[in-house]
């Protein structure tokens, strides 16, 4: 028996992701095919697809390559996030073209702007989601969701990975630690930010104006009313502050359960489930805000007074938040009774 010869053919570079292509997509959203089936029909299915884009207009084929950049940032992107648009500006001109109705996305039905406003089911961020659009836009915000980027930055975190392989291309399964760049958010605004913004703050500034000018700074006024009615003012602004403009507890994407390494304080292993919505595994306590469109960790509500969501980073923020304006009303309520009577 002649002695096998090994082959000299290199090995095959381990293959890279690529983002995927509107034949992909439309082939990853057509419907199962029995076994036998996909035997007989195999042979034709080229054929088919050609056949199929040579009839596609102009308009068609934007509109697929348009929405398969769509699940390629959704998919693709840092964070746990709904399927949304990428940028406020095709936000824009999807509201400007279908009216923004996407009841077959992950990010809930009934986003119309007014079309539907009778309808029980309306879901109260559309028109903010309008605002935001051309505002956003306008500004060039970044968008994570559906809330609005105002200001980010770049640091330096540790990365935990599996080396597979050695010098010699055998597997090694050690765990590796190496600096890599990531996003941080330092300042974001959630989808009811138009509310926060001229309905909350004109309440705040309103009365907190009309008690400072009728019974504050007054003629021979007291210095000890004047000081701690400032500070409790300047808290219930900075508090409301740290709730609105700061993230709340955005859940980063993970495609796979992170090790004991990784995660940290997060939890088990069997703690953490795959949530359809955003494509990413996540812990127990963080869910999806179809508001907000993104996964919160510890995620308590959505506030449209302070237009974002209440989460793990900014809860502490806005306990103080309403311990601060009830205590404000109380003392505007005192010294605006007090200067009346006076």
């Amino acid at each position: 028996m002649a002695p096998t010869r090994r082959s000299s053919l290199p090995l095959a570079p381990p293959a890279t992701m690529q983002p995927l292509t509107a034949e992909e997509v439309a082939h990853d959203l057509s419907p199962p095919v029995e076994e036998d089936e996909e035997q007989s029909t195999k042979p034709s299915l080229p054929n088919l697809t050609s056949r199929k884009h040579e009839s596609m207009s102009i308009e068609q084929v934007y509109l697929t390559s348009k929405q398969s950049t769509r699940l390629n940032h959704w998919r693709n992107n840092a964070y746990a996030t709904g399927l949304v648009e990428p940028t406020w500006y095709d936000e824009v001109h999807r509201q400007q073209n279908d009216g923004g109705d996407d009841n077959n996305e992950a990010n809930g039905p009934n986003r119309r702007c007014c079309a539907d406003v009778g309808d029980p089911e309306m879901d109260p961020t559309c028109g903010c989601l309008v605002i935001s659009g051309y505002v956003c836009g306008m500004f060039n915000a970044g968008r994570v969701g559906n809330m609005a980027i105002l200001k980010e930055s770049h640091v330096m975190v540790d990365e935990f990975t599996h080396n597979d392989e050695d010098e010699e291309g055998e597997p090694t399964g050690k765990l590796v630690t190496r600096k890599v760049s990531k996003r941080k958010i330092d300042l974001v605004v959630g989808p009811y930010w138009p509310f926060l913004l001229f309905v909350t703050c004109p309440l705040i500034l309103g009365v907190s104006l009309w008690t400072a000018v009728v019974a504050v700074f007054v003629p021979n006024y007291n210095m000890i009313v004047v000081i701690v009615w400032s500070l409790m003012t300047f808290g219930l602004c900075f508090s409301l502050f740290s709730v609105s403009c700061r993230d709340p507890g955005l859940l980063p994407k993970y495609k796979l359960i992170p090790s004991d390494t990784e995660q940290g304080q997060t939890g088990s292993r069997t703690s953490w489930m795959w949530n359809d919505r955003s494509q990413s595994y996540v812990p127990r306590g963080a869910y999806y805000d179809s508001d907000c469109a993104v996964v919160v960790e510890d995620f308590d509500h959505t506030c449209p007074w302070t237009g974002t969501a209440i989460g793990k980073k900014n809860l502490f923020a806005f306990h103080c938040f309403i311990g601060f304006i009830f205590s404000c009303l109380i003392m505007d309520i005192i010294l605006l009774t007090s200067a009346s009577i006076i």
